[in-house]
C-alpha cells in the first residue's frame, strides 16, 4: 500500500508530504541528475528547458554554477513549482530562471525557443509519449538537442512503487523519437542509467 501510495506522489507530489517527496526525490536522483548535467554540456549562450523539475534543485545547480542566458522549467505539480520558485526566488527575480506548471502534452512556449531540454525520470507519466516528443520537437530550436535519462527498464520493473509507471525499454523509446523526427546522437551508459541524446 505504501509503495503503490509512493508511486502516485512520484508520478505528481500533492498534499501535506509533497515537500518530502521533492526531497526524497532530490536525493534519490542526484547520481543520474549530476551525470546528465555533465552530458548537457551547458554553454554561457544555451536557453535550457527541464522537464520535470521537482523542488527544483537540478535547475538551482544549474544557474548557479554557469553563467547561463536563461533557464526555464516545467512540472506537473503545482506544490512542486511553489518549492521550486521558493529556492531560485533569487534567480527569478533577476530574470534567469522562468518556472511554469504545465503538461508535457502542451508546453506553454512558442516554437523553436530552446538550445536544449532535458528531463530525468519523467517519461514513465507521460499521459502520451508521442505527443510529448512532438511539443519537445515544437519548442527546440534547428539543430537542438534533447537529453533524456531513465533507468533500465529492467531494473524498473523489481520495484514494487513503478507498477502504475508506464515502462518503456531504451529500443522503444528510441523507435519513439525516430517516429517524431528526431534524430539519435548518442545514447550515454552509466551502470543501470541511460541517457539517450538526439538532435532535431
Amino acid at each position: 500500500m505504501i509503495q503503490n501510495w509512493l508511486g502516485k506522489q512520484l508520478r505528481q507530489p500533492n498534499g501535506l508530504l509533497s515537500k518530502w517527496i521533492g526531497r526524497y526525490m532530490e536525493r534519490g536522483n542526484y547520481e543520474i541528475n549530476s551525470w546528465t548535467l555533465n552530458l548537457l554540456d551547458v554553454k554561457e549562450s544555451d536557453v535550457l528547458l527541464e522537464v520535470g523539475i521537482g523542488n527544483g534543485s537540478t535547475l538551482n545547480r544549474i544557474v548557479k554554477s554557469v553563467s547561463i542566458r536563461k533557464i526555464y522549467g516545467v512540472d506537473i505539480s503545482e506544490d512542486m513549482i511553489r518549492e521550486a520558485r521558493k529556492l531560485n526566488k533569487r534567480y527569478i527575480e533577476n530574470g534567469k530562471a522562468v518556472l511554469q506548471k504545465a503538461d508535457i502534452s502542451s508546453l506553454p512556449f512558442s516554437g523553436s525557443v530552446f538550445d536544449k531540454v532535458f528531463t530525468v525520470h519523467t517519461i514513465y507519466f507521460w499521459s502520451d509519449i508521442n505527443q510529448g516528443f512532438r511539443e519537445i520537437y515544437r519548442v527546440l530550436k534547428p539543430k537542438g538537442k534533447l537529453y533524456l535519462s531513465i533507468l533500465d527498464k529492467s531494473k524498473m520493473e523489481k520495484m514494487q512503487r513503478t507498477r502504475t509507471f508506464n515502462l518503456l525499454s531504451l529500443e522503444e523509446i528510441e523507435h519513439v523519437l525516430i517516429k517524431n523526427s528526431f534524430n539519435i546522437i548518442r545514447v550515454h551508459k552509466k551502470g543501470s542509467y541511460w541517457c539517450i541524446e538526439v538532435g532535431k
